[in-house]
Protein backbone atom coordinates (compact mmCIF):
# COMPACT_ATOMS: atom_id res chain seq x y z
CA UNK A 1 0.00 0.00 0.00
CA UNK A 2 2.19 2.72 0.98
CA UNK A 3 4.73 1.51 -2.36
CA UNK A 4 1.36 2.09 -4.24
CA UNK A 5 1.11 5.91 -2.31
CA UNK A 6 4.53 6.65 -2.92
CA UNK A 7 4.01 5.88 -6.63
CA UNK A 8 1.32 7.98 -7.11
CA UNK A 9 2.99 11.08 -5.37
CA UNK A 10 5.80 10.78 -7.48
CA UNK A 11 3.68 10.79 -10.80
CA UNK A 12 1.69 13.33 -9.32
CA UNK A 13 4.88 15.50 -8.67
CA UNK A 14 6.57 14.58 -12.60
CA UNK A 15 2.95 15.85 -13.81
CA UNK A 16 3.23 19.11 -11.92
CA UNK A 17 6.38 19.79 -12.84
CA UNK A 18 5.74 19.01 -16.50
CA UNK A 19 2.88 20.82 -16.92
CA UNK A 20 4.13 24.49 -18.00
CA UNK A 21 6.18 22.73 -21.08
CA UNK A 22 3.36 21.23 -21.93
CA UNK A 23 1.00 24.11 -21.55
CA UNK A 24 3.29 26.20 -24.01
CA UNK A 25 3.54 23.39 -26.03
CA UNK A 26 -0.05 22.89 -27.50
CA UNK A 27 -1.14 26.81 -26.57
CA UNK A 28 -3.80 27.44 -29.23
CA UNK A 29 -5.37 30.46 -30.68
CA UNK A 30 -8.39 29.51 -32.21
CA UNK A 31 -9.78 32.03 -34.87
CA UNK A 32 -12.38 31.61 -37.60
CA UNK A 33 -10.48 33.27 -40.90
CA UNK A 34 -12.09 33.91 -44.03
CA UNK A 35 -9.94 32.46 -47.27
CA UNK A 36 -12.11 33.21 -50.12
CA UNK A 37 -15.54 35.28 -49.94
CA UNK A 38 -16.11 34.72 -53.78
CA UNK A 39 -17.53 38.16 -54.09
CA UNK A 40 -14.86 39.00 -56.87
CA UNK A 41 -13.93 37.13 -59.98
CA UNK A 42 -10.65 38.29 -60.30
CA UNK A 43 -9.52 38.51 -56.80
CA UNK A 44 -9.96 36.78 -53.18
CA UNK A 45 -10.72 39.24 -49.69
CA UNK A 46 -9.97 37.36 -47.28
CA UNK A 47 -9.68 38.42 -43.46
CA UNK A 48 -7.25 37.90 -40.96
CA UNK A 49 -6.92 39.77 -37.89
CA UNK A 50 -10.00 41.86 -38.38
CA UNK A 51 -8.05 43.32 -41.43
CA UNK A 52 -9.25 42.35 -44.79
CA UNK A 53 -6.24 41.89 -47.44
CA UNK A 54 -6.21 40.48 -51.35
CA UNK A 55 -5.03 38.61 -53.75
CA UNK A 56 -5.56 38.50 -57.91
CA UNK A 57 -6.46 35.11 -58.23
CA UNK A 58 -9.26 33.33 -60.61
CA UNK A 59 -11.25 30.64 -60.22
CA UNK A 60 -11.43 27.79 -63.43
CA UNK A 61 -13.59 24.86 -64.06
CA UNK A 62 -12.85 21.74 -66.16
CA UNK A 63 -14.55 18.65 -66.08
CA UNK A 64 -14.25 15.38 -66.34
CA UNK A 65 -14.34 13.02 -70.35
CA UNK A 66 -17.57 13.14 -70.61
CA UNK A 67 -18.51 17.20 -70.11
CA UNK A 68 -21.44 17.83 -72.43
CA UNK A 69 -19.96 20.34 -75.24
CA UNK A 70 -23.04 22.46 -77.14
CA UNK A 71 -22.08 24.48 -80.07
CA UNK A 72 -19.15 27.00 -78.70
CA UNK A 73 -20.54 26.53 -74.99
CA UNK A 74 -18.67 24.01 -72.96
CA UNK A 75 -19.49 22.65 -69.47
CA UNK A 76 -19.44 22.86 -66.87
CA UNK A 77 -19.73 26.57 -66.82
CA UNK A 78 -18.59 29.09 -63.50
CA UNK A 79 -20.25 32.79 -63.35
CA UNK A 80 -20.33 34.77 -60.10
CA UNK A 81 -24.02 34.96 -59.24
CA UNK A 82 -25.74 37.77 -56.81
CA UNK A 83 -26.61 35.45 -53.88
CA UNK A 84 -26.00 34.29 -51.11
CA UNK A 85 -26.72 32.34 -47.90
CA UNK A 86 -29.96 34.32 -45.95
CA UNK A 87 -28.22 32.71 -42.76
CA UNK A 88 -25.33 35.02 -43.27
CA UNK A 89 -26.39 38.42 -44.54
CA UNK A 90 -30.22 38.23 -44.81
CA UNK A 91 -31.38 40.45 -47.30
CA UNK A 92 -28.37 42.55 -47.20
CA UNK A 93 -29.02 45.72 -45.66
CA UNK A 94 -25.54 47.01 -46.06
CA UNK A 95 -25.84 46.79 -49.85
CA UNK A 96 -22.54 45.20 -49.73
CA UNK A 97 -21.72 43.39 -53.23
CA UNK A 98 -21.94 39.97 -52.05
CA UNK A 99 -21.75 37.29 -54.79
CA UNK A 100 -21.56 33.20 -54.58
CA UNK A 101 -19.41 31.12 -57.26
CA UNK A 102 -21.84 28.45 -59.10
CA UNK A 103 -21.12 25.61 -61.34
CA UNK A 104 -23.67 24.67 -64.10
CA UNK A 105 -22.41 21.32 -65.43
CA UNK A 106 -24.02 18.84 -68.12
CA UNK A 107 -22.11 15.45 -68.97
CA UNK A 108 -23.29 13.18 -71.96
CA UNK A 109 -24.13 9.92 -70.10
CA UNK A 110 -24.38 8.75 -66.53
CA UNK A 111 -21.36 7.36 -64.93
CA UNK A 112 -18.49 8.11 -62.64
CA UNK A 113 -18.31 12.24 -63.96
CA UNK A 114 -16.88 14.77 -62.03
CA UNK A 115 -15.44 18.95 -62.27
CA UNK A 116 -12.86 20.44 -60.52
CA UNK A 117 -12.75 24.09 -59.34
CA UNK A 118 -9.41 25.17 -58.85
CA UNK A 119 -7.66 28.79 -58.16
CA UNK A 120 -5.01 30.20 -60.77
CA UNK A 121 -3.09 33.02 -60.92
CA UNK A 122 -0.63 34.90 -63.59
CA UNK A 123 3.29 33.71 -62.60
CA UNK A 124 6.20 35.93 -63.48
CA UNK A 125 5.96 35.61 -67.13
CA UNK A 126 2.15 36.16 -67.11
CA UNK A 127 1.15 32.75 -68.04
CA UNK A 128 -2.18 31.68 -65.46
CA UNK A 129 -1.11 28.67 -63.52
CA UNK A 130 -2.84 26.77 -60.91
CA UNK A 131 -2.24 28.34 -57.42
CA UNK A 132 -2.41 27.01 -54.19
CA UNK A 133 -3.67 28.88 -51.99
CA UNK A 134 -2.60 28.94 -48.23
CA UNK A 135 -4.94 28.13 -44.94
CA UNK A 136 -3.87 30.79 -42.65
CA UNK A 137 -2.14 29.22 -39.33
CA UNK A 138 -2.70 25.82 -38.23
CA UNK A 139 -5.78 24.86 -39.55
CA UNK A 140 -8.20 22.63 -37.83
CA UNK A 141 -11.62 22.78 -39.48
CA UNK A 142 -12.75 23.84 -42.86
CA UNK A 143 -16.25 25.98 -42.76
CA UNK A 144 -18.21 26.22 -45.96
CA UNK A 145 -21.40 27.20 -47.35
CA UNK A 146 -22.54 25.27 -50.54
CA UNK A 147 -26.15 25.37 -51.90
CA UNK A 148 -27.51 22.06 -53.19
CA UNK A 149 -30.07 21.02 -55.86
CA UNK A 150 -30.98 17.44 -54.06
CA UNK A 151 -28.75 15.70 -57.07
CA UNK A 152 -27.42 12.70 -55.39
CA UNK A 153 -23.34 13.98 -55.49
CA UNK A 154 -20.83 14.84 -53.56
CA UNK A 155 -17.91 17.17 -53.03
CA UNK A 156 -14.20 17.12 -51.78
CA UNK A 157 -11.78 19.57 -50.79
CA UNK A 158 -8.28 18.45 -51.80
CA UNK A 159 -5.07 20.04 -50.30
CA UNK A 160 -1.59 19.86 -50.12
CA UNK A 161 1.13 20.22 -47.24
CA UNK A 162 4.60 21.62 -47.43
CA UNK A 163 6.30 18.75 -48.67
CA UNK A 164 3.90 18.48 -51.59
CA UNK A 165 2.20 15.46 -50.93
CA UNK A 166 -1.86 15.97 -51.39
CA UNK A 167 -5.08 14.91 -49.46
CA UNK A 168 -8.79 14.68 -50.12
CA UNK A 169 -10.80 16.01 -47.33
CA UNK A 170 -14.41 14.25 -47.90
CA UNK A 171 -17.52 17.17 -47.79
CA UNK A 172 -19.64 14.77 -47.79
CA UNK A 173 -23.18 14.61 -49.96
CA UNK A 174 -24.40 17.22 -51.85
CA UNK A 175 -28.16 15.76 -51.71
CA UNK A 176 -30.49 18.53 -49.81
CA UNK A 177 -31.98 21.78 -50.97
CA UNK A 178 -31.19 25.00 -50.76
CA UNK A 179 -27.64 26.48 -48.86
CA UNK A 180 -26.09 24.52 -46.07
CA UNK A 181 -23.18 25.11 -43.46
CA UNK A 182 -20.47 22.45 -44.05
CA UNK A 183 -17.75 21.77 -41.52
CA UNK A 184 -15.36 19.36 -42.50
CA UNK A 185 -12.33 18.21 -40.03
CA UNK A 186 -8.50 18.43 -41.10
CA UNK A 187 -6.92 15.41 -39.53
CA UNK A 188 -4.12 16.13 -37.05
CA UNK A 189 -1.87 13.33 -39.02
CA UNK A 190 -1.61 16.10 -41.95
CA UNK A 191 1.66 17.89 -40.65
CA UNK A 192 1.48 21.62 -40.84
CA UNK A 193 4.68 22.14 -38.72
CA UNK A 194 8.38 21.18 -39.35
CA UNK A 195 11.64 21.13 -36.99
CA UNK A 196 13.52 23.96 -38.39
CA UNK A 197 12.46 27.47 -38.84
CA UNK A 198 9.65 28.78 -40.20
CA UNK A 199 8.00 26.22 -37.98
CA UNK A 200 5.10 26.82 -39.40
CA UNK A 201 4.20 25.45 -43.10
CA UNK A 202 0.32 26.03 -43.85
CA UNK A 203 -1.80 23.77 -46.22
CA UNK A 204 -2.61 24.74 -49.58
CA UNK A 205 -6.22 24.30 -51.53
CA UNK A 206 -5.91 23.30 -54.35
CA UNK A 207 -9.23 22.22 -55.32
CA UNK A 208 -13.03 21.71 -55.38
CA UNK A 209 -14.20 18.55 -56.49
CA UNK A 210 -17.79 17.71 -57.18
CA UNK A 211 -18.79 13.95 -58.29
CA UNK A 212 -21.93 12.34 -59.53
CA UNK A 213 -23.67 9.24 -58.60
CA UNK A 214 -23.10 6.82 -61.78
CA UNK A 215 -26.88 6.19 -61.33
CA UNK A 216 -27.48 9.76 -61.33
CA UNK A 217 -28.99 11.96 -64.35
CA UNK A 218 -26.51 14.32 -65.63
CA UNK A 219 -28.20 16.51 -67.82
CA UNK A 220 -28.22 19.73 -66.00
CA UNK A 221 -27.93 21.08 -62.89
CA UNK A 222 -26.41 23.71 -60.56
CA UNK A 223 -24.00 23.90 -57.05
CA UNK A 224 -23.05 27.13 -55.69
CA UNK A 225 -20.24 28.34 -52.93
CA UNK A 226 -19.95 30.98 -50.60
CA UNK A 227 -17.67 31.85 -47.66
CA UNK A 228 -14.80 29.63 -47.48
CA UNK A 229 -13.27 29.85 -43.74
CA UNK A 230 -11.13 27.80 -41.65
CA UNK A 231 -11.04 27.26 -38.20
CA UNK A 232 -7.37 27.60 -37.04
CA UNK A 233 -4.90 27.86 -34.73
CA UNK A 234 -3.01 31.60 -35.00
CA UNK A 235 -1.03 30.81 -31.87
CA UNK A 236 2.55 31.35 -33.10
CA UNK A 237 5.40 30.08 -29.83
CA UNK A 238 7.78 34.01 -29.94
CA UNK A 239 11.91 33.34 -30.36
CA UNK A 240 14.56 36.39 -30.54
CA UNK A 241 15.36 37.28 -34.41
CA UNK A 242 11.77 35.72 -35.79
CA UNK A 243 12.04 38.83 -38.03
CA UNK A 244 14.62 37.02 -39.65
CA UNK A 245 12.70 34.89 -40.92
CA UNK A 246 10.10 37.45 -42.69
CA UNK A 247 10.10 37.59 -46.24
CA UNK A 248 10.68 41.00 -46.93
CA UNK A 249 13.69 40.55 -45.01
CA UNK A 250 14.59 37.31 -47.12
CA UNK A 251 13.90 39.14 -50.37
CA UNK A 252 16.15 42.39 -49.29
CA UNK A 253 19.33 40.40 -48.32
CA UNK A 254 19.17 37.06 -50.26
CA UNK A 255 17.30 37.88 -53.12
CA UNK A 256 19.19 36.25 -56.62
CA UNK A 257 19.81 39.39 -58.07
CA UNK A 258 21.06 40.84 -54.48
CA UNK A 259 24.54 42.42 -54.77
CA UNK A 260 27.47 40.29 -52.90
CA UNK A 261 28.41 41.66 -49.69
CA UNK A 262 25.60 44.42 -49.88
Amino acid sequence: MKRGRLFFSLTLLVALNAAPTFADDVAQQLASVVVDRFDDANQRVWNEGQIDSTEDRQWVVVGSKFAAKEGDVQYPRLAYVDSWPDALFGTNPNKLALKSLGVYAKFDRKGFNFYEVYPTKKDATGAVVPYGMPLPGIAKTIDIWVWGQNYNTTFEIHVRDYRGIPYVLKGGSLQFTGWKNVQIPIPASIPQTQPYLPHYQPLKLTKIVVRTDPEERVDGFYVYFDQFKVLTDMHQNPYDGRTLMDSDFISKYWSSNQTQGK
